[in-house]
């Protein structure tokens, strides 16, 4: 069955000790992949090197050396883990900002959330939508300017899969990702429901957009947090036939956390931990999916 997924990946403040950096200012992002924590071949936070122009004002060669720029004020915690290797998850081609790294077009899950998109049937033609939570850079905005005060950050959707395949057993994984990715390799499929998901070739059939991708600037209409509760980013601003039981994601399922903001838009509290927020990709959410992309990418 397809299905929308809201998809928690990169940063954050338990899994990586921070959040990814944008640029309030032109858009410009960069997504940290969290720490690897298992012993495994994996790219290291230094391997994966940066454009020279990936983020305004600042120019460090590497993951690595973001993570440690003194102006962006990681935790020691951030930095000790940016020595270390990335847990390379989504993959959804080669985003602009970097140098160097994978360019295949794939996402992992195991474990509970894996079982979670599997109870829910998440299917070939279902379409993932990767959203992080993302701090300003500082000093890029005057300081009464309302977009610089996202102190606490602000959740963005920052890319897309659309599932073309789904691989469940190691024969079925090419070489590339069975080597590079972190739920690719033999040994990862002893792990409860680890499953591996490969674009399709477009977004919809004959709309000209890779079936994966990263958006090329965070623009407003990407914001998943209520602009009128500013560090309070886990409110989230939502179309309002998400409310609608049909559309309604998992994990936001209660009605109480759900407040109408006027007759096009609701307020919902979002979980604190929810990976994998499932709903159904149906005709209003690929009405709503199709003017997101087209405001979006242009």
């Amino acid at each position: 069955m397809e299905k929308l997924i809201f998809s928690r990946k990169g940063f954050d403040s338990s899994a990586g000790c921070g959040y990814s950096p944008y640029d309030p200012e032109t858009g410009k992002y960069v997504v940290l992949p969290i720490p690897e924590t298992e012993k495994r071949e994996a790219f290291r936070y230094r391997d994966l090197t940066l454009a020279p122009d990936a983020l305004p004002g600042i120019h460090p060669a590497s993951m690595y050396e973001l993570i440690q720029h003194p102006a962006l004020r990681y935790s020691s915690r951030a930095k000790a883990a940016s020595k270390g290797k990335a847990h390379y998850d989504p993959v959804l081609g080669r985003p602009e900002w970097l140098k160097a790294g994978p360019d295949y077009e794939v996402f992992g899950q195991s474990g509970a959330a894996a079982g979670h998109l599997h109870g829910h049937d998440t299917g070939i033609g279902s379409l993932f939508l990767f959203f992080s939570r993302f701090r300003p850079l500082p000093g890029r905005l005057h300081k009464l300017d309302p977009d610089a005060g996202w102190s606490e950050g602000v959740y963005f959707i920052y890319g897309w899969l659309r599932v073309g395949e789904i691989w469940t057993v190691p024969d079925e994984v090419p070489e590339e990702v069975r080597r590079c990715h972190p739920h690719g390799p033999a040994e990862s499929f002893r792990k409860k429901n680890n499953t591996l998901y490969a674009a399709a070739s477009e977004l919809f059939p004959g709309s000209g957009i890779p079936g994966s991708g990263y958006f090329p600037r965070l623009k407003p209409e990407l914001q998943l947090s209520s602009p009128l509760h500013k560090n309070r980013p886990g409110v989230w601003k939502l179309p309002a036939f998400f409310y609608d039981e049909h559309y309604r994601p998992t994990y936001l399922q209660k009605e109480e956390n759900w407040l109408r903001a006027d007759e096009e838009y609701y307020y919902v509290q979002s979980s604190a931990r929810g990976q994998e927020y499932i709903s159904s990709l149906d005709t209003e959410s690929t009405a709503w999916i199709k003017q997101l992309f087209q405001s979006a990418l242009t």
